[in-house]
């Protein structure tokens, strides 16, 4: 729908070619370069010069509409002058109705706005108007038709052909402005196809700008990324890195060796979780805790040997007596006796372990293991933007790639649109990109 902004008053047009078009035309044949704030204005001017040839192609319409107007009124009080005789009074009566009826509907009907046609907006009120005058007429004339025709044959023929003037005259509004209209539409669709361009244009220069400052980011990244590695290397070569190097080594083969002695009890104990099971069957809550602080948690032997080894003699003695029944009661004596007497030398070794650890651990410059993770930590930043930067820069530069084909595609269906409805073919400069 054309809306009333896009149609200024035809008063300040003349009928010539515009001036800017005709500054710009040098030859039909080639592309005249414009750019897109140029080509608005150039459809602003086309859309108004096709107003103005609508208002002067309906000229002629309305006023033969407003002729025939006239002449409807002028034909009505020369109807409601004339004496109605019937035969019968009871027809003469009806024939009055009707055509008082008529009368009243013609004179109250036929004034339609008589301002001049300057839009397109005036024209569509105008056909609108000539339409439904012309509804109502035909209503009141279909309901009275029968009696008018049978005792007022030669009033009601004059009428009637003033009533299909004024049909065949609608006919000829609705054509030319079904032809002028298509034309404005054109324009419309030109102007706003142009309005997207520029907006597609625009998003494109942003995402161009923000790819830039993405790339300029990355150098940046990558610089950090360059210095922190530096920096790194240079420490490494420090004699405060080495003495913590070393340090670290024999703290990590420290703990290594405790895992090891931690697994090598585990497995011992495990050794025994078949009898420990039975055991737990029938022994207390407490006892139940102490075995299966025993199977999971093995280290915890050497906190307090006494209660377990207590508790491993009490597992003996069951085995020994047989109120727990296994296959091979022997080898499982055996294996409890051997880890009764080796838990003193064990829960020894463990201490020492332990003790070296936390002598390694405390030789260790805590500022050097800072900055140490310092540097770890601030490289690895670099590289998760690094990474965050490309993922980042691909999806742009792909929405860009998007845009630019979008853009490519609407400029040639514009140009085409455009050289349709100028008859002269402009080749858009896209200055926003």
């Amino acid at each position: 729908m054309v809306k009333s902004s896009m149609s200024p008053k035809f008063g300040f047009f003349k009928r010539k070619i515009s001036d800017y078009s005709h500054d710009k035309k040098s030859d039909a044949n080639f592309g005249q370069n414009v750019t897109d704030d140029e080509l608005l204005k150039i459809l602003d001017k086309k859309n108004k010069s096709i107003e103005k040839d609508l208002s002067a192609d309906l000229e002629p319409a309305r006023n033969s509409v407003l002729a025939c107007l006239d002449r409807l009124r002028n034909a009505a009080d020369e109807l409601e002058e004339q004496e109605t005789k019937a035969e019968s009074p009871q027809f003469e009566s009806l024939i009055n109705t009707s055509k008082n009826i008529l009368i009243t509907s013609i004179k109250k009907e036929s004034f339609i706005e008589s301002s001049e046609i300057n839009s397109y907006e005036d024209a569509v009120k105008f056909k609108n108007n000539l339409e439904l005058l012309i509804n109502r007429f035909g209503q009141v004339g279909d309901s009275h038709n029968r009696i008018l025709n049978e005792f007022m044959h030669r009033q009601i023929n004059k009428l009637k052909s003033e009533f299909d003037n004024l049909s065949q005259l609608l006919k000829e509004v609705k054509k030319i402005l079904s032809i002028k209209e298509t034309e404005i539409n054109k324009c419309i669709a030109c102007k706003e196809d142009l309005i997207l361009l520029k907006e597609k244009i625009s998003e494109k220069k942003d995402k161009q700008d923000r790819l830039s400052e993405l790339l300029e980011e990355r150098q940046t990244i990558d610089k950090n990324i360059e210095a922190s590695k530096s920096e790194y290397i240079d420490f490494q070569k420090s004699h405060e890195f080495l003495n913590t190097s070393n340090a670290l080594e024999k703290i990590n083969d420290k703990k290594n060796e405790i895992v090891t002695f931690e697994k090598n009890i585990i497995n011992v104990i495990s050794n025994l979780s078949r009898p420990i099971t039975k055991f737990s069957y029938t022994a207390s809550k407490e006892t139940q805790g102490k075995l299966a602080t025993m199977m999971n948690e093995p280290l915890e032997i050497f906190d307090d040997n006494s209660q377990y080894v207590q508790l491993l003699n009490e597992l003996k003695k069951r085995v020994i007596e047989r109120s727990i029944q296994i296959k091979d009661p022997k080898k499982t004596i055996h294996q409890i006796d051997e880890i009764v007497s080796s838990i003193p030398s064990l829960s020894s070794k463990l201490k020492n372990l332990n003790e070296e650890l936390n002598q390694l651990e405390s030789s260790v410059n805590s500022k050097n293991m800072v900055l140490l993770e310092d540097m770890k930590s601030k490289t690895e930043l670099y590289e998760k933007y690094r990474l965050e930067n490309i993922s980042m820069t691909e999806q742009i530069r792909n929405s860009v790639d998007d845009l630019d084909s979008a853009t490519k595609i609407l400029k040639e269906k514009i140009e085409d649109s455009v050289s349709e409805v100028t008859e002269t073919k402009y080749s858009i400069l896209q200055s926003l990109s």
